[in-house]
């Protein structure tokens, strides 16, 4: 039975997109276009025009074969953009600012949007020659570290589709630029919890990057270090990626 809609509310069509959006996440990949017409009470071509919207957005993804629906990459966007929020930020920095003392880099945490990543906090490295950027500072959607830790919590056909219309760029000489080889570094993120990125952004800095999730393991920000190629070498970005890794954790877990 369709839900009842609210005599207030002035953009039925909008009212109906939401529910059907809303059906499609309690689903969990279950329902098509019929499953969500008969559920709703909706008429079929209505379900189907919103949805392929929503398609088109990136707001839900469809499995080729079964044709049903789930939500899509558009949506981890939006919710990025409310992490600027003083909770999320002030949760974060004593644990940032731990990593900074402890490897004498800088740590920042950024979030994503469709146009790129923007630095939301950080903790300056104690060292007086150091590297550091503005909060609010906004980097290209592909740089480094923080990119990779981003794209490898999506799934492949995400991932390919981001990819395939954006372009790698080259930042550098060490910069990823081939499609396939990108994807099989994406995997090994995946595989081992964190991002690397020798000089890949900039020449003469390194980083290291890792996810930072809610306790749904939906991506909410990455956190990175950074620091000058010569002194954070990759024994120390192995050690700074477990301690950050751990600190992820500790960070979900207190978000509660």
């Amino acid at each position: 039975m369709a839900p009842k809609e609210s005599n207030n509310y002035s953009a039925p069509m909008v009212y109906k997109a939401f529910t059907i959006l809303k059906e499609i996440a309690k689903a969990q990949g279950t329902f098509g276009v019929s499953d969500i017409s008969r559920q709703l009470n909706f008429n079929k071509s209505t379900v189907y025009g919103v949805t392929q919207a929503f398609l088109d957005l990136g707001v839900l993804c469809q499995d080729e074969l079964t044709k049903k629906f789930r939500l899509g990459p558009a949506l981890i966007q939006l919710s990025n953009q409310s992490l600027a929020s003083v909770s999320l930020k002030s949760i974060a920095r004593p644990y940032m600012i731990e990593l900074a003392r402890d490897f004498v880099g800088t740590v920042f945490l950024a979030c994503f949007d469709e146009y790129g990543i923007t630095i939301i906090e950080k903790a300056d490295s104690p060292l007086v020659l150091k590297i550091s950027a503005p909060i609010g500072a906004r980097l290209p959607f592909f740089a480094g570290a923080p990119a990779k830790s981003f794209l490898a919590n999506l799934d492949e056909d995400s991932q390919k589709k981001i990819i395939m219309e954006r372009n790698l760029p080259k930042f550098t000489e060490n910069t990823i630029d081939d499609v396939d080889e990108y994807l099989v570094d994406l995997l090994q993120v995946r595989k081992q919890g964190y991002a690397t990125d020798y000089e890949e952004y900039i020449y003469g800095v390194n980083a290291v990057s890792v996810a930072l999730l809610d306790k749904r393991g939906m991506f909410l920000a990455s956190i990175y270090i950074v620091g000058f190629s010569n002194s954070f070498t990759e024994e120390k970005m192995r050690l700074a990626a477990e301690a950050a890794k751990e600190l992820a954790r500790e960070i979900t877990e207190f978000m509660g």
